[in-house]
């Protein structure tokens, strides 16, 4: 029988940073079962960073057990949010969970006037990819960071448009967005293979965009 869950965030329902770490570590399970290096953040770290931004939580209506959560970083001024951490509670898994915490944190975001939201995933971490094109994500870049053992993909989801003021907003329209967001990643994959080595680091190319780039906001 599939479970019914409540979703809220942390300011209207709160847990403690303990709760959300441990179930943090618990989801990431999978990826480390899959050979991927996922570096976990510091207790303290995390904590603040759960303290600062908006954390999204589904709990069983039944039982009151933490099943999934979700942190998304709030940018007013352009209009997006950046989703991190999207942890599912291992015997939650394959139930709908995850996609349900998802519309409801969309439903929040257009309410309160937001436009397009953000996050990555391991390139190799196929179900987290599948399961991001499946719920309206598209893949718009490419990144390789130090540290890491994995290249990720960056995605983008529209979940509003507002041409008006932002005219960029039809290029996230059918029949553009397929096309927008494949441009988007050639360019990203492109920048990231002449700027950056296998590691992550960059090479002379990247260091040397890098020092051009701070010479020009410094003017």
């Amino acid at each position: 029988m599939k479970r019914k869950v409540i979703i809220t965030t942390t300011k209207q329902t709160p847990i403690s940073a303990e709760k959300l770490y441990s179930l943090t570590k618990s989801a990431f399970k999978q990826w480390e079962d899959n050979g991927l290096i996922v570096p976990l953040a510091s207790f303290d770290y995390f904590a603040r960073y759960m303290e600062e931004n908006t954390v999204f939580v589904a709990h069983d209506i039944a039982t009151g057990e933490l099943l999934a959560m979700r942190v998304v970083k709030l940018n007013p001024v352009k209009g997006s949010a950046a989703e991190n951490n999207l942890s599912v509670a291992p015997n939650a898994k394959r139930q709908g969970i995850g996609t349900q915490l998802i519309e409801a944190e969309v439903e929040w975001l257009v309410k309160a006037g937001y436009r397009y939201t953000t996050c990555f995933t391991a390139t190799t971490a196929t179900w987290s990819v599948k399961w991001h094109l499946k719920n309206g994500y598209y893949i718009v870049g490419y990144s390789r960071s130090e540290g890491k053992n994995y290249a990720s993909y960056i995605f983008r989801k529209q979940i509003a448009t507002d041409v008006r003021h932002h005219p960029t907003d039809l290029l996230w329209t059918r029949p553009l967005a397929p096309i927008t967001a494949k441009l988007l990643y050639c360019l990203s994959w492109l920048a990231t293979n002449i700027c950056k080595s296998k590691s992550g680091k960059l090479n002379w190319i990247g260091r040397m965009a890098k020092d051009v780039r701070r010479l020009m906001s410094d003017g």
